[in-house]
């Protein structure tokens, strides 16, 4: 699709549909920096990429990058009109109006306030290739709580969703702040770089709630854990002090003496089959506790205890026998009063206790 039609489509969307959600539905597959072409040469985009920083505050960076081959000097002439009228803010006056119009939308769905500001124009050309790249802040895009920024509810409308779409040629981009790691995310994304990416193949599709992106903190040293606005020096000497204490206690426990004998009680514990030691060890807890004096969310938290502190969704509802329904409602309360996280992966849930380390999943 050529840019200037690109631009007629956007201007009919804008002015059929009345309401802000359905004017800017159709932007991702239509807008760009070279929504409009001022030269007679039609020059198509190879590739666009929203790209949408987070910050941790709830603010994000969006990059629009729209990419074009320039094989020929046809091609470059082309871009250069292009790109002038662009620097000069006329091309892309119906790609900002749509964004504002998004942005107006999700405020109200959400209940927040947001400003898209600070809009800069910026383009390369290198290597046979152009670069076109519309940027903005968006204030209070992703919803902060406590340690986490939630993305789900920025993508809202009132009725819908305003990002509905991305074309083949199209991704969508999100980078996290430094020491912020991704806890749930679509079933349709992967990790490019350190960021999520989802991308049009040929044409993918969203519905409200497919973009349930969270991203939790509190993973580096200074970070989202310890307010965020220690000075490097003390992050510093805190790990200093933290190697110390652990010198200190390796060379005390290095100079006592050491058993070399086993006791009876030792042999008998490391002879004892595995699945013997575990039942064991759940009949003397069973006893200590009452199960069916424990609430719903205590007996969750009791399992996911016994097992390392993370199980998969599916093994909860057999080990409960509840239903799969009353798991999946129980299981989205407690992760709203941060009792538990839950990570998607693929089409399956893992529960885990807050800033539990899942790197390695186990079935």
């Amino acid at each position: 699709m050529s840019p200037r039609i690109s631009a007629v489509l956007l201007v009919l969307l804008f002015v059929t549909f009345s309401t802000a959600s359905a004017a800017i539905s159709a932007a991702p597959t239509s807008v760009g920096p070279a929504a409009q072409s001022t030269g007679s040469q039609e020059l198509s985009p190879k590739n666009t990429t929203f790209h949408v920083q987070l910050r941790p505050n709830g603010d994000a960076q969006w990059t629009i990058t729209e990419r074009f081959n320039l094989s020929d000097a046809n091609e470059t002439r082309a871009f250069e009109r292009t790109r002038d009228g662009f620097l000069a803010g006329t091309n892309d006056e119906d790609v900002l109006k749509g964004f504002r119009a998004a942005n107006a939308a999700a405020a109200r769905a959400t209940g927040r306030d947001m400003e898209i500001e600070d809009i800069n124009r910026d383009y390369t050309i290198d290597d046979g290739q152009g670069q076109l790249l519309l940027s903005f802040n968006w204030t209070n895009f992703a919803a902060v709580n406590g340690s986490q920024l939630k993305l789900e509810d920025a993508f809202y409308t009132p009725s819908g969703t305003w990002f509905a779409t991305l074309q083949s040629g199209q991704s969508l981009v999100i980078s996290p702040p430094d020491g912020y790691v991704l806890t749930n995310s679509p079933p349709n994304a992967y990790i490019d770089n350190g960021a999520l990416r989802i991308d049009g193949s040929p044409t993918t599709t969203f519905e409200r709630g497919d973009l349930d992106i969270v991203y939790t903190g509190g993973q580096n040293l200074g970070g989202p854990l310890l307010g965020g606005n220690l000075p490097l020096w003390i992050g510093v000497s805190l790990a200093l002090i933290a190697g110390l204490v652990g010198a200190a206690l390796y060379l005390n426990n290095r100079d006592e003496p050491q058993s070399t004998g086993t006791s009876a009680t030792d042999n008998r514990e490391a002879d004892r089959p595995a699945d013997e030691s575990t039942s064991s060890d759940d009949k003397a807890e069973s006893d200590d506790i009452d199960v069916e004096l424990l609430s719903d969310e205590e007996r969750i938290e009791r399992l996911l205890t016994r097992n390392g502190g993370r199980m998969k969704q599916a093994r909860i509802v057999n080990e409960t026998g509840w239903s799969n329904a009353k798991v999946s409602q129980l299981l989205s309360s407690m992760d709203e009063d941060d009792r538990i996280d839950k990570l998607r992966i693929g089409r399956e849930n893992l529960i885990s206790f807050p800033d539990e380390d899942v790197t390695e999943i186990e079935d």
